[in-house]
């Protein structure tokens, strides 16, 4: 008698798909954490939305709709003429993208153990890059790099400005810090940077500290590993090049 086929003994069982997934050590369910750059060059985007899980993580789950077939609906921004936004742009009007729950191999979260707990998978992070990618014309759009000025503002509906590091001083890092502000800094494309940054990349903001008297600047990787050391503020200049900064 022939059997029917079936799983193989000791195979790992498929993984169930769920929007959202507390893991162990997070303190939400949407966490900084949760995100890990894959194969594609979007580290403008995988920072930006990052500033978001870091100050508004009900940004991220207000702007995500599931719908009855599984599908869901992303609320992202354009420029108020319908085009998508530049660097100048001002004013923005909210468009929905609605993505299946497809995702290809080499996006953010790809990896087989990344953001999984028993037998689900997070998606949320997969959902916004593909959201964010169908917005901009595919994967293909955004596989080599981008502005995070725009990435910002296509998230947020709000106007970004970008400064240089080499003039930005305390009080305004801490002006922005207080308003609640998404920071996302970029480093100079080249090798051999300092406090293992990494060349032509964009890093998170994630806070200022002090050691003594000098304050230091943490950034995260979205990578998810490779973190930079603490950057002294009046040392930033050295590795980082851009700072764009955009209201939550």
């Amino acid at each position: 008698m022939d059997a029917a086929a079936g799983a193989h003994p000791g195979a790992p069982a498929p993984l169930t798909d769920v929007l959202y997934l507390q893991e162990p050590g997070d303190t939400s369910p949407i966490s900084v954490d949760d995100l890990h750059q894959g194969n594609i060059g979007d580290c403008f985007l995988i920072s930006s939305i990052g500033e978001l899980a870091l100050n508004d993580p009900s940004a991220i789950s207000n702007m995500i709709h599931v719908n009855s077939n599984g599908t869901e609906t992303v609320t992202l921004y354009e420029a108020s003429n319908g085009r998508l936004p530049n660097l100048g742009t001002t004013q923005f009007k909210p468009v929905q993208v609605t993505v299946t729950n497809t995702f290809p191999s080499y996006s953010v979260n790809s990896g087989a153990g990344q953001d999984v707990v028993g037998n689900e998978k997070e998606i949320w992070p997969q959902v916004l890059e593909k959201a964010y990618a169908t917005l901009n014309g595919g994967y293909g759009a955004i596989a080599n790099g981008g502005y995070s000025v725009i990435a910002l503002e296509e998230l947020t509906g709000q106007p970004a400005t970008s400064v240089s590091a080499a003039s930005l001083s305390l009080s305004q890092l801490q002006a922005y810090v207080s308003a609640g502000d998404l920071i996302v800094m970029g480093t100079f494309n080249r090798s051999n940077l300092p406090d293992n940054l990494v060349g032509d990349h964009a890093h998170m903001f994630e806070g200022i500290t002090m050691s003594g008297s000098t304050p230091m600047v943490r950034l995260g990787n979205p990578w998810g590993y490779d973190q930079p050391a603490a950057i002294p503020l009046s040392q930033l200049a050295q590795g980082i090049q851009e700072v764009d900064i955009a209201r939550a």
